[in-house]
């Protein structure tokens, strides 16, 4: 525009100097209506390049930018600078983004400010386009800018072997009553994965019943045989399955030959004084509470007061210990004070970016950085395995900073997972509170 009043003006400036004829005459009294033409133009040219009077508020992010991240696609970019309380919808497609045609239910996630990445997990290797388009008190700014909130290459994440692809089949588990025992036997497919073996009084369908199961054996390259030593007249389940497939959150675990359809039990009526002295009782983990159980029950009178003690006995502390961990379903370690712990894929140094950074913060203690990292994350993380871990290392920044109360709860949202680990942190939370009462009391 400026180049154009510039020529037009020189235009004007070149006119001859012969006014005679009367065509010059006639340019001359033209031109204070050409010029008054001008000034118009100029001053409304001035009013729309002025950005402060005329603006179109459409803000965008900036610089985003897609990476193979292995079985992921890492998406990073710079938050608008011109909102208060935004969210960033993203968006993904295998063609390139068509404005005349965006279809709106491709969303795949919806983010808050101040985070600006995103892991994206795919499930395949094709590769695809992506978009983030801001909004704002439900307000989404349709703005298409390439290489600012659009990318212009396909990305793809990397084919890699997932973990059910790697995992071992379990066939021909079978659990037969043998001599005061549960006889175990198994197939595995691939002897160097390691097997967890579970057991529950109730049928086991899914991931969840396995959360309320406890945790037998761990077989590790190793022939699966087990002689479990149960209490005789009570059905049991049991489940074998892909240790690394477990801890990986896959929900692909209980199919036919790795669990067991029908409940199993040691018949009552094998079950005799004779027989009993050769019941392996060194096989337990944890000694059983005591019962006051007459010698005459074997005729089958009643219990009596439901085989409570008449009179209270003081339990030692390793037999109060040893209840604690009954009631809790996982044997634990007997220590009140705890020390920070890494999860097993935070060790072996294979944590993806949602967890990887707890590593430094946990080595250096700063307990206050882990809790407000860990609530970041938890808000924009969708796979629950991920969410429990999270859950893990807020319930240790919440343990070290005095707050045990919210710790147990995190815990406690963690044990769907991580069953064994957040039992142990558990058990040491009631141990304080146990101690600080009776210091209370004392006092």
């Amino acid at each position: 525009m400026g180049q154009r009043r510039s020529s037009f003006f020189v235009l004007i400036m070149r006119e001859p100097a012969d006014y005679e004829d009367e065509n010059t005459m006639k340019k001359i009294k033209q031109l204070p209506i050409i010029l008054l033409l001008c000034l118009m133009t100029l001053q409304a040219a001035a009013q729309t390049g002025n950005p402060e009077e005329n603006r179109v508020f459409a803000p965008f992010i900036s610089r985003l930018n897609a990476e193979t991240k292995g079985s992921g696609i890492l998406l990073t970019w710079k938050d608008a600078s011109n909102l208060r309380s935004p969210f960033y919808n993203i968006y993904e497609s295998e063609q390139p983004f068509d404005p005349e045609r965006f279809i709106y239910t491709r969303k795949i996630a919806s983010l808050g400010s101040r985070i600006e990445s995103f892991l994206y997990e795919p499930g395949d290797s094709k590769p695809r386009y992506f978009l983030i388009l801001a909004e704002e008190e439900g307000v989404l700014f349709d703005v298409f800018i390439p290489y600012r909130n659009m990318t212009m290459e396909k990305v793809s994440a990397e084919r890699v072997v997932i973990q059910e692809e790697k995992a071992a089949r379990i066939s021909s588990l079978k659990v037969l009553p043998e001599s005061q025992a549960l006889l175990i036997r198994a197939d595995s497919s691939n002897p160097g994965r390691s097997l967890i073996l579970f057991r529950s009084t109730n049928p086991l369908e899914n991931r969840e019943d396995l959360a309320d199961a406890t945790q037998v054996r761990v077989f590790v390259n190793e022939t699966i045989e087990l002689r479990d030593q149960v209490v005789p007249g009570i059905s049991f389940y049991y489940a074998l399955v892909d240790q690394s497939l477990y801890e990986s959150g896959s929900r692909i675990l209980l199919y036919d030959g790795s669990v067991t359809a029908r409940p199993v039990m040691i018949p009552l009526e094998e079950w005799s004084s004779e027989t009993a002295h050769s019941f392996q009782f060194a096989s337990r983990h944890n000694p059983l509470p005591l019962l006051n159980i007459e010698l005459d029950i074997e005729r089958g009178k009643r219990l009596p007061e439901m085989g409570i003690p008449d009179v209270p006995v003081e339990l030692s502390r390793e037999t109060k210990q040893a209840l604690a961990e009954l009631n809790l379903g996982k044997s634990v370690h007997p220590s009140v004070w705890r020390q920070p712990r890494l999860l097993s894929i935070e060790r072996t140094g294979s944590a993806p970016p949602e967890t990887s950074w707890v590593i430094e913060l946990i080595e250096t203690g700063d307990w206050e950085s882990l809790l407000r990292r860990s609530e970041e994350q938890i808000k924009t993380s969708f796979d629950p395995e991920v969410q429990s871990r999270l859950h893990f290392y807020k319930g240790q920044a919440h343990y070290f900073l005095g707050n045990l109360e919210f710790a147990f709860m995190d815990f406690l949202i963690a044990r769907s997972v991580y069953y064994g680990e957040s039992n142990a942190w558990m058990l040491s939370i009631f141990e304080q509170r146990r101690i600080l009462s009776k210091t209370l009391d004392l006092e």
